[in-house]
């Protein structure tokens, strides 16, 4: 079958080496060709862009050999060198030209070799180099095609009225499920994503993974941005059907941040960052879920990103505290027990309190490595009060990753058993809510801690109406309420709201602690229902282990 004739763009602004060239093409013994003529040096790029060339003929000028490969990835391009510079020839092979042909000794004949020549290596490296950007694993595309696709597109949108979009995709809690099956069903749950996003895009897409569970989409020719979302919107529904492997039933999330190009980002690194940001703020919106980049909203988005690799640096810097909130027993005045409160001695911002830093630490995971150093600290510090003549309970709160990690008992006790500080000494505060929500890994967790001798209280108590029965069957030994409402504006129906609660819980034999008691009103009224364990500023501030330290040994009795 005869060969269909190659299609050729010249590019020469000069008359008589475009004459020249021309007739090189249209010789009898020459291609067959198809040739088009380009007369702008500064359009070649433009013309690449906007059809497809088997080959291009073209200056040996390195700026314009760079506009070109950008421009088109797959056309041959043959550089028509005036000199004869070694270098200039080696740079110009670097910088991704094909060939260099000498003008002076160029012929119809030697035209055509070269671009058989040139065809056949490029078949034969394209091969190579799609392996260089294959990932492994899952067939599609990694990072470096990924970039090299998101310049060639940018550098066409510059000239096109049509944008496109970057789609970053993120697997909901795929870490668990690695911890939890291992590694190798993880990766089979990879691959069989992987063909869903191949089924789910179009055609003209790129897909690419560029991490362990992340991957990007580019889609092209996007003439309106809700149609990004509505491929969003295909790729959360399709990710989240349920997947069988080995006997196991997943359920798989996503979650996808999406920027658009021009309004977005002009360059590959502010699209990519940009769509970061957006995935980002999709899982602090609840995970499952889209969401556009958003410039009104970056500078909260960078705070949190910059809140976030700060949590990790100050983990491994040791910039984290532990200080001790006393709660009193009104009944003798006697301190019962010291409930352990993080801080964050962040060197530009200052010593910070949770609620600056709690809900990055649950989202990027730190919250486990930081319980695990709590509980330690913690432990260390009961042993040092407990030397200094301090006969208290240590209280600690426990957040819901802590309660669904499954190695969390036994962990406990081997820090109790390194601590030598007895079980009895210890209370756990579990929330309500949190409660609810894992009813029944909170309901393994609060018999395997009782047998284990640690107390269990339920904090936040109250707030949900839905514990009473839990607080029946359960080994709870007592129940912490929020008297916020006491002191800010109080009503009677509050006010009875909580009376009954005190009294409730105490006909159940639970003992009960009020927290946020900031004045001597609100902790007579307290004591008069029944909460006589008091917690709060008016009670005592937080304070570093050495103040607690100190005060006991400038007293005479510390209980």
């Amino acid at each position: 079958m005869e060969r269909a004739a190659r299609k050729i763009l010249v590019v020469e602004s000069n008359p008589a080496k475009r004459a020249h060239l021309l007739d090189l093409c249209r010789a009898p013994s020459a291609g067959p060709f198809d040739v088009d003529i380009c007369t702008s040096v500064r359009d070649a790029a433009t013309r690449l862009s906007a059809s497809d060339y088997d080959a291009c003929l073209l200056p040996n000028e390195p700026s314009l050999l760079q506009d070109a490969r950008r421009a088109s990835a797959e056309t041959l391009l043959l550089l028509i060198s005036d000199d004869d510079s070694p270098e200039r020839d080696s740079a110009a092979i670097d910088g991704g030209a094909d060939d260099i042909l000498p003008r002076e000794s160029l012929n119809a004949d030697a035209l055509t070799r070269a671009l058989i020549n040139a065809e056949r290596r490029r078949s034969s490296g394209e091969k190579l180099h799609q392996m260089a950007r294959q990932d492994p694993l899952t067939g599609l595309g990694n990072r470096a095609l990924l970039e090299s696709e998101l310049d060639r597109m940018i550098l066409r949108g510059q000239r096109s009225p049509t944008g496109f979009a970057l789609l970053y995709i993120d697997l909901d809690y795929f870490k668990q499920i690695n911890d939890t099956f291992g590694h190798g069903l993880g990766d089979l749950l990879l691959a069989v994503i992987a063909n869903r996003l191949r089924r789910t895009m179009r055609q003209d897409d790129l897909i690419a993974r560029i991490g362990g569970d992340e991957f990007v989409a580019l889609l092209n020719d996007l003439h309106d941005p809700n149609d990004a979302a509505l491929i969003a919107s295909k790729i959360i529904h399709t990710l989240s059907e349920p997947i069988t492997l080995s006997g196991h039933h997943l359920l798989v999330s996503a979650s996808v941040g999406i920027a658009t190009f021009p309004g977005h980002g002009a360059t590959a690194a502010e699209l990519l960052q940009h769509a970061d940001q957006a995935l980002y703020r999709a899982k602090a919106n609840g995970r499952n879920g889209y969401a556009f980049f958003n410039p009104q909203r970056d500078a909260e988005t960078r705070h949190n990103l910059d809140i976030e690799q700060g949590l990790r640096h100050g983990l491994l810097e040791g910039q984290f505290r532990l200080h001790y909130q006393p709660i009193v027993d009104t009944n003798h005045g006697d301190t019962v027990a010291w409930e352990a409160l993080l801080r964050w001695q962040h060197p530009q911002l200052g010593l910070l309190t949770p609620d600056a830093f709690l809900k990055l630490a649950e989202h990027s995971g730190l919250i486990l490595p930081m319980g695990h150093w709590v509980i330690g600290q913690a432990l260390q510090a009961v042993k040092q009060w407990l030397d200094a003549g301090i006969h208290c309970r240590l209280s600690i709160n426990i957040s819901d990753r802590e309660l669904k990690q499954p190695r969390f008992v036994d962990q406990l006790r081997q820090l109790l058993l390194r601590s030598k500080v007895p079980p009895h000494m210890i209370q756990l505060e579990l929330r309500e809510d949190t409660l609810l929500q894992h009813a029944s890994q909170a309901t393994a967790l609060c018999t395997a801690l009782h047998e284990l001798g640690v107390e269990i209280w339920l904090d936040h108590f109250g707030s949900e109406y839905g514990a009473l029965g839990y607080l029946s069957r359960l080994p709870i030994r007592g129940v912490k309420v929020d008297c916020r409402t006491l002191s800010e504006n109080p009503s009677p129906e509050q006010g009875a709201y909580l009376q009954n609660l005190i009294t409730l819980s105490r006909g159940m034999n639970k003992q009960v602690a009020a927290n946020y008691v900031e004045d001597a009103r609100v902790a007579d009224q307290l004591s008069r229902w029944g909460g006589n364990l008091l917690q709060g500023y008016w009670i005592g501030k937080p304070r570093p282990l050495e103040e607690l330290i100190g005060q006991a040994a400038s007293s005479p009795v510390l209980n």
